[in-house]
């Protein structure tokens, strides 16, 4: 059972406060700064103008529908966003904070929950995996997230069928006077149209076409690449990384990232490192499940940290304790085994994947240093400095990895395997070219745009079912471009720009879209006849943060901390777009106003177990 809240929890646990600066290898990044989950609001006090009013002289006055204006009352929004443990921020509409631990007991006590023994959950699958409790949940009414790709991957296939249909019938050799030749023409038309959105279909399992590409980039691939990243090799990937990503509808460019960041990794690294650079890099492409960052954030290390702190208090007193001696004791313990045998399970073996466990030795190498640097203090206070010396290590010297944005979700793999989408060519090509050959028979004024408008919308009709099915599809977090940080973006409102293309890049950027047949777009009303599809809806939302003393990361209570900036949002599908000039881009509804958020956990990694 789950209860929904309105208020911010402060602090889950205790948070180190000490500062330690270490060393950490080219390509991979400490854990960042701002990691963690962050709730707030945003506070909408600006929109751009629709209506045209008229002056005292009733003469119209045309605002610029690029500039939000002030309103009179303000519109307050909540907001979610994690950053993770490499600085990648994602919106979330919901997330449960569920505790693994929940009933246990200790002496009889019930067990107290530490931030290791919490886990952000967006997925709901997985509350299962929890013991049942009543846990904190947060949401926002506000964001309702699609997977665009399930749609977007339909629209490839109608948009397709249409152009080839008009380009079958405007050939001025076609025979469609009666009956037979036009079913002649239909079923020649169709045995062109079909196999090219097969094709598309064929190549929308993104997730089976990765993963023969990581076959084809074995070790033997690796070696020679870190032997001499020029080797013909890196060409033969790229080659056929470029074909994975243009046959992908939406251009799937993981299999060329993966090749170009394995070269730059080997090429930064020196020596020995090279190995290391190029299997740790490609296995962070190949580990698409994300079981490294889960490990490191995980319980497995969670636990071991403070049981390995205290037999390191004990091993230390030891008379002739060495560093050695100290990590061979903490090696010993159950939760130290567990944690390695952990670290195997999450390797990537196709590849020599030693991150988790090169993390555990990190982790353990400098507890066990904190231990003998201290032997001299009591048992009591070498376990504190080595606990912390732990965490720390976790935090600045165990590599994090970005995850690709690419990477499709569950829902878009479950779409494009069913029976549903596999069999949309058939009928597409069908629809078409049935629709433009009798727009041709019928029509002696036909244009080839009448001849495209009349083969799209029988696809479109044709394939209803599988946009419905497609627009159920749904993501659990909504990733975001930029840089989640003091000073990322620009935080001007655009009434206080000379132009409104004077504003600056970005600093967080995210697109959202509500496919018209999704279940909650608000077109929608299930008792209406007219109104069982709505509209696309395209989001665009933006953040920019504050560098002022007052936007600072300021403390506001224990274990939290504060960050403010400009939101804005820009919103397509509620109305007609306007322009700003003749040959501008669309504009849509935009709105502007301050955020606040506040970090209520250091968890940065979602979904842990």
């Amino acid at each position: 059972m789950m209860y929904a809240t309105s208020g911010i929890k402060v602090g889950f646990a205790w948070i180190i406060t000490a500062v330690f600066l270490f060393s950490v290898p080219t390509g991979w990044s400490q854990a960042s700064p701002y990691r963690g989950l962050w709730i707030g609001s945003a506070s909408l006090n600006a929109v751009n103008e629709f209506a045209v009013p008229l002056d005292e002289n009733n003469v119209k006055i045309a605002p610029d529908p690029a500039v939000p204006t002030p309103t009179f009352d303000r519109a307050d929004l909540r907001l979610i966003i994690h950053v993770n443990g490499a600085g990648q921020a994602v919106l979330l509409k919901d997330v449960a904070v569920l505790n693994r631990v929940y009933g246990q007991s200790t002496n009889g006590l019930p067990l107290m929950a530490g931030e290791n023994d919490l886990s952000l959950v967006t997925d709901p699958s997985l509350y299962g995996v929890f013991p049942p409790q009543p846990a904190i949940r947060y949401a926002s009414a506000v964001f309702d997230f699609g997977d665009a790709k399930t749609t977007l991957a339909l629209d490839a296939i109608v948009e397709l069928a249409a152009n080839e249909a008009v380009a079958f019938a405007t050939n001025a050799a076609l025979v469609v006077n009666t009956q037979g030749a036009r079913v002649t023409a239909r079923n020649d038309a169709i045995a062109i149209i079909e196999p090219q959105l097969a094709e598309i279909v064929n190549n929308a399992d993104v997730a089976e076409t990765f993963s023969q590409f990581i076959i084809q980039f074995d070790t033997a691939a690796l070696i020679a690449i870190t032997n001499d990243t020029a080797d013909p090799v890196v060409a033969t990937l790229t080659t056929r990384a470029e074909q994975i990503r243009d046959q992908s509808f939406y251009g799937d460019t993981r299999a060329l990232d993966m090749v170009n960041a394995v070269v730059a990794a080997v090429d930064a690294a020196v020596g020995a490192d090279r190995f290391n650079a190029a299997h740790y890099t490609a296995s962070s492409f190949a580990d698409v499940n994300n079981l490294y960052q889960r490990f490191v954030s995980g319980s497995a290390v969670g636990d071991m940290i403070p049981a390995a702190a205290v037999e390191a208090g004990v091993a230390a007193t030891v008379s002739g304790a060495t560093a050695t001696s100290i990590e061979l004791a903490m090696r010993d313990l159950s939760e130290t085994v567990g944690a390695l045998t952990n670290a195997l399970l999450a390797k990537v073996h196709m590849y020599t994947d030693n991150r988790s466990v090169d993390a555990v030795d990190t982790v353990l190498g400098s507890m066990a240093q904190s231990a003998f640097s201290n032997a001299a203090l009591t048992a009591t206070e070498i376990s504190a400095a080595s606990e912390l010396a732990g965490w720390s290590a976790l935090s600045g010297m165990v590599a994090r990895y970005p995850l690709h944005v690419l990477t499709p979700t569950v829902d878009y793999n479950a779409f494009v395997g069913t029976n549903t989408f596999t069999e949309v060519p058939a009928a597409t090509a069908f629809a078409a070219a049935d629709a433009a050959i009798n727009e041709r028979a019928v029509n002696s004024l036909y244009t080839p745009f009448s001849l495209y408008a009349a083969a799209k919308v029988a696809a479109l009709n044709s394939l209803q079912s599988a946009y419905n099915l497609a627009a159920r599809a749904m993501r659990t977090e909504l990733p975001m471009t930029g840089t989640f940080a003091l000073g990322s973006g620009d935080t001007n409102s655009i009434a206080s720009l000379a132009q409104p293309s004077d504003l600056g890049a970005p600093g967080l950027e995210a697109r959202l879209f509500l496919p018209a047949s999704h279940p909650t777009n608000p077109f929608r009303h299930r008792r209406h006849p007219d109104h069982t599809t709505g509209y696309n809806i395209d989001r665009v939302i933006r953040l920019d943060f504050d560098t002022t003393p007052g936007g600072a990361l300021e403390a506001a209570g224990y274990g939290v901390d504060r960050i403010s900036g400009t939101y804005r949002e820009e919103i397509f599908g509620l109305h007609k777009p306007l322009t700003a000039a003749s040959g501008s881009s669309p504009i849509g509804l935009r709105t502007e106003g301050r955020f606040e958020l506040n970090r209520i956990s250091l968890i940065d990694t979602l979904n842990r177990r």
